[in-house]
């Protein structure tokens, strides 16, 4: 648990706006690399065979740096939120770490595509830890799986569940996939949604500020008793800002609200690739909620509960955590923190370098 001093400095639950769709381009350029990228990435899925395919996402992603323009003092200060200060770390960042994060990336969307193949290539993540959501659906009063954004979480958290009997809805937004331009969420988007699907009940799709009707359907779910996939993000009407690891992170506090509201149980869930290429997809036990706190106190709990538990994973899976480098195309999920004097005081603080082991 975070100090009293993190507490009330550190944190807040401040609204923000949503999202104008009238800044969304009808053509981005790195859309136009998405489309050469994705092609070659089907390609390669269909026809190498899967004990290549690390290999291959290495390859792609050493080839991409080498005409990539170094990290801005910005973005590398970003990156070191999460793999220490020093700067010792900057030749280390550029060399190898950026190579390795992309390469995960890579590799979930090939992966991905290999669906597509005729023959049916299908993902068999293990599920660990299915008696904590087990328990939540005893409850009877729903479930929220509350999705670190780990690069392999798309396609392998949907899937451990579906192959274990869960059929989830995905709460999403309509620029998830390949692309954010309309025409690359018109054209490439599908062939994300589409693989996806096949792993889901249904997808809630909600588009800016256009959220009542998803809304409704996220507490008719919650009263079904159903479990609802919802990836952290800062992007809501509130958010709550919390020291992370090296900098700070901040977290859209609307599915905590839905659970407060509904009194349903909130679970945070990992996928994560291990050194020998399988992936588990971790399910943990709920976040701590008092009985007599209020909706704000609730919600500030369970903020508290959740990031020293991202922490933990994250500073064990560095490559694997899919956070921007900087806030250009969006807003950013980890950041530095605002002044020297905070930096300061929470470097020295020690990463957490275990997972605990969770039951099957």
């Amino acid at each position: 648990m975070l100090s009293d001093s993190a507490r009330a400095t550190a944190s807040s639950l401040a609204p923000r706006e949503s999202e104008a769709q009238d800044d969304i381009p009808w053509l981005q350029g790195r859309d136009l690399f998405a489309f050469g990228l994705v092609l070659f990435l089907a390609f390669t899925a269909f026809f190498l065979p899967e004990r290549r395919w690390a290999s291959c996402a290495n390859w792609l992603a050493r080839r991409r740096l080498a005409g990539t323009a170094p990290l801005d003092d910005d973005e590398l200060e970003t990156v070191k939120v999460v793999v220490g200060k020093g700067e010792d770390k900057s030749a280390w960042i550029e060399k190898s770490f950026r190579k390795d994060w992309l390469a995960q990336k890579y590799l979930g969307w090939l992966q991905l595509l290999a669906c597509y193949r005729p023959w049916r290539w299908r993902p068999n993540p293990k599920l660990v830890g299915r008696q904590h959501l087990e328990d939540a659906l005893e409850r009877g009063r729903g479930v929220i799986l509350l999705t670190a954004n780990f690069a392999h979480k798309d396609l392998m958290t949907k899937a451990a569940l579906a192959n274990a009997g869960y059929w989830a809805s995905h709460l999403v937004r309509d620029s998830h996939g390949f692309a954010e331009s309309r025409i690359g969420k018109a054209l490439l988007n599908p062939l994300y949604s589409g693989i996806e699907r096949r792993f889901l009940r249904e997808r809630l799709v909600f588009s800016g500020s256009a959220t009542r009707e998803v809304n409704k359907l996220i507490k008719e779910r919650l009263r079904e008793n159903r479990p609802i996939l919802v990836t952290v993000t800062p992007l809501g009407r509130r958010i709550g800002t919390l020291p992370f690891l090296h900098g700070r992170i901040k977290i859209a506090t609307g599915a905590l609200n839905f659970a407060c509201e509904a009194g349903a149980e909130v679970l945070p869930i990992f996928a994560i690739r291990k050194p020998d290429g399988s992936v588990e997809t971790i399910i943990e036990h709920p976040l701590d909620r008092p009985a007599d706190a209020d909706r704000g106190q609730a919600i500030q709990s369970m903020l508290e509960d959740y990031v020293p538990r991202l922490e933990t994973y994250v500073a064990q899976y560095p490559e694997q955590f899919a956070f921007p480098t900087s806030g250009r195309h969006g807003r950013a999920l980890i950041e530095p923190w605002a002044s020297p004097a905070q930096s300061e005081k929470r470097r020295d603080v020690p990463a957490r370098e275990a997972v605990a082991e969770q039951p099957s």
